[in-house]
């Protein structure tokens, strides 16, 4: 089959499998199963009546950045709410193909081979899949950011100012869609500076062959231009409350890790923790002299500064073992999830009640898990079983192909710099690892995959080679 004839055939498998998904589907799933949908389609709806970014209770939008209400706002204004969902899953599903051949040319670093794989393997990813037929920032945001990184490899073969410009350009663009890409663009100049420095010594005898403070410079470029992509929102916020900031979810996010750690590293029921969380921070604010106003309205912009603080202390006054406890299964989740639940979701399967469960009540390590199993049903337990069994066989892959990454000279300021990329995730999730917060890794976790398979594949020929010599 010509690579024409295999891509047209990779289009349309794509093409099918997500109009069955989607026919499949209950009406508006697409708004009513995405995670917090309401927090993107409230300011969506309020920026095309009022030009503002509004949520439902007419306060403005501080919680998150714009740019994914700005993108589903134009089906919603062109076909109505009612009438967008099925243009939403078309250009989501349209971002995931693109993310698919974008990666191909992070591929191309390592080898020419197995581009389709990892195209088809990024596409029909089941967490990535289902979360494009969502109301989620995930699928935008993970073409930025897999669009990020081509640059980012651009720039250590080509130094030049317009690569620069672009990363700089493109990941203020994603941390327009998602917070945490705010960090990347904080950290792109380290990051690159690390691989540039093992590349020049893998090059020249284990030697700097470059100008560190003229590369410094340059690379700090990228936070410049990001931060005028940013800088719209940040005056807006002055504007609006006369006080300079992007957003204000870090103190609820911390919270949110707080109440997980207490959950997953204790045992305490969700209610439990919320209740011990609340009696921490009604301490905190009786001995700094604060109002109360924030006890019942922590997320108000204005108690973004407390409320992160106070959780922040309570976070780290936990006991090392609470925390062990709770990172275990927060990453295991985060990397081994196959997304079962939002698949079952979107097309109306019973068993939502089981995962509200398990997620609020006390927990108990595996014997919950097993639980959790046992209680579903066969519809449930067959997809759960598929899109977990997807993860960890290829996040066995992706360790080989981690392996190779790094044994591989050429190939280790590369990959030094996807395992720092991909580390921002795991520090930013921490004890909130869920399967739709790996989104935006999937694409570069199955380049690792795709990489296992061309190490796998290498050693398979090295070793018929010498079983055809010893028969010769």
């Amino acid at each position: 089959m010509t690579n024409h004839m295999s891509e047209r055939v990779l289009l349309a498998v794509f093409f099918i499998v997500n109009t069955i998904l989607y026919f499949f589907s209950y009406d508006n799933a697409t708004f009513l199963e995405g995670a917090d949908a309401a927090q993107y389609y409230a300011p969506a709806l309020s920026f095309i009546e009022n030009g503002e970014f509004l949520s439902f209770d007419g306060k403005p939008l501080t919680f998150g950045p714009p740019l994914y209400s700005i993108f589903i706002a134009i089906p919603i204004f062109t076909f109505g709410i009612d009438e967008s969902a099925a243009a939403i899953v078309f250009m989501q599903c349209t971002l995931l193909y693109l993310t698919g051949f974008l990666s191909r040319y992070i591929l191309l670093k390592f080898t020419n081979r197995f581009g389709l794989l990892l195209h088809a393997l990024v596409i029909f990813n089941p967490n990535s899949l289902i979360t494009a037929h969502l109301v989620q920032s995930e699928t935008l945001f993970t073409l930025l950011l897999v669009w990020s990184v081509v640059m980012a490899f651009k720039i250590l073969t080509d130094f030049s100012i317009k690569n620069i410009i672009l990363l700089g350009v493109l990941t203020g663009l994603a941390a327009l869609t998602r917070p945490i890409a705010f960090y990347l663009l904080i950290l792109w100049p380290l990051f690159i500076l690390i691989a540039l420095m093992i590349k020049s010594r893998l090059d020249v005898n284990n030697q700097p062959v470059f100008y560190i403070n003229r590369v410094v410079v340059k690379l700090l470029t990228i936070i410049l231009i990001g931060g005028l992509v940013l800088s719209p929102w940040y005056f807006r916020n002055y504007l609006k409350f006369d006080e300079v900031f992007f957003t204000s979810n870090a103190g609820a996010y911390l919270q949110a890790q707080y109440v997980q750690l207490k959950n997953k590293g204790s045992g305490l029921s969700v209610s439990s923790a919320n209740k011990e969380h609340k009696d921490i921070f009604s301490d905190y604010l009786d001995k700094d002299g604060k109002s109360n106003f924030c006890l019942d309205n922590d997320r108000h912009w204005s108690c973004n500064t407390v409320l992160t603080h106070a959780s922040l202390g309570a976070i780290i006054n936990e006991p090392l073992v609470v925390h062990i406890k709770a990172l275990i299964d927060s990453w295991g989740t985060l990397f081994l999830a196959g997304g079962a639940s939002n698949v079952r979701n979107y097309l109306g399967f019973d068993g939502k009640s089981l995962i509200v469960n398990f997620q609020n009540n006390s927990f108990h390590g595996l014997e919950s898990i097993l639980k959790l199993v046992r209680d579903m049903d066969i519809f449930y337990l067959f997809i759960f079983i598929f899109t977990t069994a997807f993860s960890v066989i290829f996040r066995i892959v992706g360790i080989v192909g981690l392996f190779y990454l790094f044994k591989n000279r050429e190939w280790r300021p590369y990959g030094f710099l996807l395992v720092e990329i991909i580390s921002i995730f795991v520090v930013a999730y921490l004890y909130l690892g869920q399967s739709r917060f790996r989104v935006p890794l999937e694409p570069l976790l199955m380049l690792l995959a795709v990489i296992g398979f061309l190490y796998i594949d290498k050693i398979l020929k090295r070793r018929n080679r010498l079983k055809y010599d010893e028969i010769k």
